[in-house]
């Protein structure tokens, strides 16, 4: 490397930065190494150095490394409950609108594989994490709204959401089950292309939105 490269590295790697974007630059560089790398091998420090602050600096602006990730995994929940109002306001049969918020779970959680798992219980006491436990609560509530045509969803009464909502509930877990075992290659695929994953689990989806050719529902017809 010459003088003149490693002059433009120092210069990048400790570039000025304009008050007020300290947050957004450290949400979008943590944002940028989970696409490659392994949560936990961030930190505040390494943050620090890639938006060109100091440690110090980071902890005006988040609590702890793990606020940080929270925080990102908050606006992951906001951006997939966005998603599911608008397909709840858009002229799809609700049947369809399923399959699409199902489908884009699943692909969601192969192309940020870091996040789904920060999202999903990788942080020891997340929920004590207001922002996050609001964001996770509201897309799930967008969800049950798809599936029942109303805001019927209970945050704050368990009890009653687990006896009134548990189709949401099922749609979930099998979601979240089929998108962890696609990850960790316990599904896999002959082609491996993108279409035939996407097939696959429309495919699936629909065995479950209809229970019409299950196994066990076409035995009992039998």
């Amino acid at each position: 490397m010459t003088v003149t490269e490693r002059t433009t590295t120092k210069r990048k790697s400790s570039r000025p930065y304009h008050k007020g974007n300290v947050s957004e630059d450290l949400l979008a560089a943590a944002s940028r190494i989970l696409q490659n790398e392994r949560f936990e091998d961030l930190s505040v420090r390494r943050l620090a150095r890639e938006v060109g602050v100091t440690p110090g600096n980071f902890y005006n602006h988040f609590e702890s490394l793990d606020d940080l990730l929270l925080s990102l995994a908050a606006d992951a929940f906001d951006l997939r409950a966005r998603l599911v109002k608008r397909m709840i306001s858009s002229s799809k049969p609700r049947t369809e609108a399923v399959r699409m918020v199902s489908l884009a779970f699943v692909e969601f959680a192969i192309a940020n594989h870091q996040l789904f798992r920060i999202m999903f219980g990788q942080i020891p006491n997340a929920t004590t994490h207001e922002r996050f436990r609001d964001a996770a609560e509201g897309s799930f509530a967008e969800l049950v709204h798809l599936l029942y045509g109303e805001d019927i969803y209970r945050p704050d009464d368990v009890a009653w959401s687990h006896e009134h909502c548990r189709d949401a509930y099922a749609l979930f877990s099998f979601m979240y089950g089929l998108a962890r075992n696609i990850i960790e290659n316990q599904i896999t695929f002959p082609s491996g292309t993108k279409a035939e994953l996407r097939r696959f689990v429309l495919e699936v989806v629909d065995l479950l939105i209809t229970g019409q050719n299950f196994v066990l529902a076409k035995r009992s017809r039998d």
